[in-house]
């Protein structure tokens, strides 16, 4: 890590301005906030003097601070917890432990548990600290607000912390503190009629009583307003945009020389700058000097740090109108930024520039940049940078100009759960094959990948007409496309199940083979155990576990050294469960301590699906602490729609939902995976979510639902002759798939499902319900049952039944008279305590008796 990222004045807080008015009452109003309580939260609108009312306080208490500005493109986990650990850190520059933290490769992939990391290594302060996040209102993120708090609780206890934020306090944040933080508001920080005038006396501008009580009704208080007037000859009424404007284009715009007007406007592209950035932007090889000049004199040019700069976001509203109105080539400026940072090797600074530029003919460049020299390894974090492009909000000549961009577009999307507007762009980019091939060979590659992603049509149809692209591409990528992605698996643990679902291979006797002659090349080395993987986990899925346990074994062996981290922890997570399946309980403890420890060294990207899973297993027992600490991990978030890099999670989520009996939040999340499993084609996470419906919805006393909703779910995976993911479900599952037998062995039944199909999801469930009470079980009370003891004919009888066959067939196999083989299984019926087959075979498998 450079050193000049690092040093210690790096977050002090910007100079006050050579004059402002003293705040003495807003500044005893912090202080008190501050000793009664270790955060405070200030929310305000602009305008409000929030940062300056700061900047009073901390001069007071002579207190050194760490002052983090935040802009819009903080709002990303990685991004923003980067800036926090690094203006920790420079309070103890010296410290190698927290250095180490810092430089680790691995800190973007899960930033949250590394700035914990990095606290703990804090050594004892000898003084009292001050953080600052200025601008809070610009972090939505709902990873971000989760999981601030239970961070900053972790700051040592010399430090207290001050929230300068336009927006009200986050409910997640009101637990800040033993009983919340302390919140000032507006009112605290108006202008009295009082310090009106003494702001405008320390100007050399004194009032009159009648003029300060006019001024201070024309402001109401406000700080800029009064800012504004105190330097005006015109005490007009009006917003914050408009007293500012006012002000500045009478008091000092008219009268500042050309070169330094020129300099504003120069710089006002960029939302922050350095003065390297300054004097590329402007032209002025003293750059560093006029910005410390502007900062010095005046509020609306803030130091961010030792080299970083922005401007008041009033001050930046009214230089984009000069610029507008002087002609000023903004354009032209945003790409000399985007060329800046591209020199610096920030792709994602130059990708964004380049788009405010509005010259999307010139942007493949940096698109390629982004897309093959941007991986952080973390699906997640890339998909909330790309939600600060806005891609949503570029005009359609955008795409028309740039037809690669839809790749980006189509992609972030699929990620989010947009269905609509991925299939839009997808349709778009096939349209535009011809003109995407022409700009670069790798974006056919890329489009190629976006192809297999099409959820209307399967993988196989895919293959089958690979040609459409594969004739486009002059070369593949020497070590594949998927080793310069972010993660051919979107970070999810389920290979079968990450970015499709591959069920439909299991249709086509030589599915792999021919994925090998076609999607094969843009995988690399990967391929080598993605082929022995992924029927492996068809085996699974079957419950023909043996077999999965071989497969993956001979995944495992065909990995070397280059394969990305995504392989690893499929194949473990695979394994695990394929053992714990199997009750191989030592085994799969070990393959659980072996994969968690190479995750948290080295995929840190993956820890938060293999919580998870591990979440996951522990709610087959409807563990409901597990439930509520599932919850309650920052990233577990509402959200808008399922999204793909998530959906694993969902699922946990819903489970967490059920054993702690929120059952109709349950419900509807359950209702939103299905159908994201329907719309994206996905028969696995439909039949999953189906399996939880039904378990839920007899739980609760809706049975009829419950049948329906499982048949639904299992008519889907029939055709793979995949039951494995509902017997899982065990015991919360088992009465439905039992009221499901029944229905289907009536006269009459025409639906889709074997009588065999269901009765081998049944047996699987019920020897899942001997090990695990299922997640239902804090919603039903489960029953106690005596054994008992079958004759040898008995036994016999029942053993057939659970095989599927019916009277007839048993006499005919076993050489008894069909009436001697009623009377063996009417006698084991009572024996039982029971009425009809199924019961019979299930009560007896569950007492040992078959």
């Amino acid at each position: 890590m450079a050193d000049d990222l690092i040093l210690n004045d790096k977050f002090a807080p910007a100079a006050l301005p050579d004059v402002c008015a003293p705040r003495l009452r807003v500044v005893d109003a912090i202080e008190r906030a501050v000793r009664s309580k270790r955060f405070v939260y200030v929310s305000a609108p602009a305008g409000s003097g929030k940062s300056v009312s700061a900047l009073l306080w901390l001069r007071h208490a002579k207190l050194p601070a760490v002052w983090i500005g935040l802009d819009r493109f903080d709002d990303v986990p990685s991004v923003f917890y980067r800036q926090l650990a690094l203006g920790l850190f420079s309070t103890q520059p010296g410290n190698v432990a927290m250095r180490a933290v810092l430089a680790d490769p691995a800190f973007s992939l899960s930033p949250v548990e590394h700035t914990v990391r990095l606290l703990s290594e804090t050594l004892p302060l000898e003084r009292r600290y001050v953080l600052v996040l200025d601008d809070a209102h610009l972090i939505q993120n709902r990873e971000i607000v989760k999981s601030l708090p239970a961070v900053l609780k972790r700051l040592p206890r010399a430090f207290g912390v001050l929230v300068l934020s336009r927006a009200e306090l986050p409910g997640e944040w009101k637990t800040l503190g033993s009983d919340g933080p302390a919140v000032l508001d507006a009112i605290d920080l108006r202008f009295t009629a009082d310090e009106v005038r003494g702001y405008f006396d320390a100007l050399g501008r004194f009032l009159t009583p009648d003029e300060t009580r006019r001024v201070h009704e024309a402001t109401e208080g406000w700080a800029i307003g009064v800012a504004a007037l105190a330097k005006s000859d015109h005490a007009t009424r009006g917003d914050s945009g408009t007293l500012f404007a006012s002000f500045f284009e009478e008091q000092v715009w008219s009268i500042w020389d050309e070169g330094r007007r020129a300099f504003c406007l120069a710089t006002s592209v960029a939302d922050q700058f350095d003065p390297a950035l300054a004097e590329l932007l402007s032209g002025r090889e003293d750059a560093r000097a006029v910005m410390d000049e502007l900062a010095r004199t005046n509020t609306f040019l803030t130091r961010l740090s030792s080299d970083t700069y922005r401007y008041h976001h009033l001050f930046r509203d009214f230089l984009c109108e000069k610029a507008a109105e002087d002609g000023v080539d903004r354009s032209a400026l945003r790409k000399r930024a985007a060329e800046f940072y591209r020199a610096r090797g920030d792709y994602t600074q130059a990708l964004r520039f380049w788009l405010e530029s509005g010259d999307f003919k010139g942007m493949d460049t940096y698109l390629l940049l982004y897309l093959y020299e941007s991986s952080s390894g973390s699906v997640a974090d890339c998909a909330d940078f790309m939600g600060t492009l806005r891609l949503d909000e570029l005009p359609d000549r955008a795409y028309r100009d740039c037809p690669p961009l839809h790749i980006l577009a189509l992609w972030y999307d699929y990620l989010t759960g947009r269905r609509e507007r991925f299939e839009h762009h997808l349709d778009q980019m096939y349209r535009a094959l011809p003109r995407i091939a022409a700009f670069d060979p790798r974006f056919i590659e890329s489009a190629t990948l976006s192809h297999s992603i099409d959820h209307r049509t399967t993988i196989i149809d895919k293959a089958k007409r690979f040609s459409k692209f594969g004739r486009l591409i002059k070369r593949f990528t020497p070590k594949g496309l998927a080793t310069t992605l972010t993660s051919f698996s979107q970070n999810l643990v389920y290979p079968h199940r990450s970015n499709v679902d591959y069920s439909a291979i299991a249709l086509e006797p030589d599915g792999m083979d021919l994925l090998g002659r076609t999607f094969a090349p843009l995988l690399g080395t990967e391929w080598r155990y993605i082929h022995p993987l992924i029927p492996a986990c068809f085996a699974y899925e079957r419950n023909r576990l043996e077999e999965a346990r071989a497969g993956l074994e001979d995944a495992r062996a065909a990995l070397v050294p280059e394969n990305k981290a995504d392989g690893r922890v499929c194949i473990g997570t695979m394994a695990h469960a394929t053992l714990w399946q199997m009750g191989q309980a030592e085994r799969a403890a070990r393959a659980m301590a072996e994969l968690e420890a190479y995750v948290e060294r080295d995929a840190t990207q993956f820890l938060h699906n293999l919580r998870a899973y591990q979440a996951k297993l522990a709610l087959f027992d409807a563990d409901a602490a597990a439930a509520r600490i599932w919850l309650g991990q920052y990233f577990v978030v509402e959200t808008e729609r399922i999204e793909l890099v998530r959906v694993f999670q969902h699922f946990t989520t819903a489970r967490a939902y059920i054993a702690l009996g929120h059952a109709e939040e349950a419900e509807e999340l359950l209702c939103d995976l299905i159908e994201f499993g329907r719309g994206f084609n996905r028969p696995l996470d439909v039949g999953e979510a189906g399996a939880l419906m039904a378990a839920l919805l007899w739980a609760r006393g809706r049975k009829d639902e419950a049948v329906d909703v499982l048949a639904e779910a299992l008519a889907v995976l029939a055709p793979y002759g995949f039951f494995r993911v509902v017997a899982d479900e065990g015991a919360s599952v088992e009465p439905v798939l039992k009221s499901l037998a029944t229905r289907i062995a009536r006269p009459g039944y025409e639906g889709p499902l074997e009588r065999g199909f269901v009765q081998e999801a049944l047996l699987a469930a019920h020897d899942r319900g001997r090990r695990f009470r299922g997640v239902c079980a804090n919603l039903v009370v489960p029953r106690a049952d005596k054994p008992v003891k079958l004759s040898r004919q008995q036994a016999r009888v029942l053993a057939l039944l659970a095989r599927g066959l019916r009277t007839p067939e048993i006499a005919e196999q076993t050489g008894l008279a069909i009436p001697t083989v009623k009377s063996h299984t009417d006698a084991a019926y009572k024996k039982l305590g029971v009425h009809n087959a199924m019961d019979a075979v299930l009560k007896a498998r569950e007492q040992g008796l078959l």
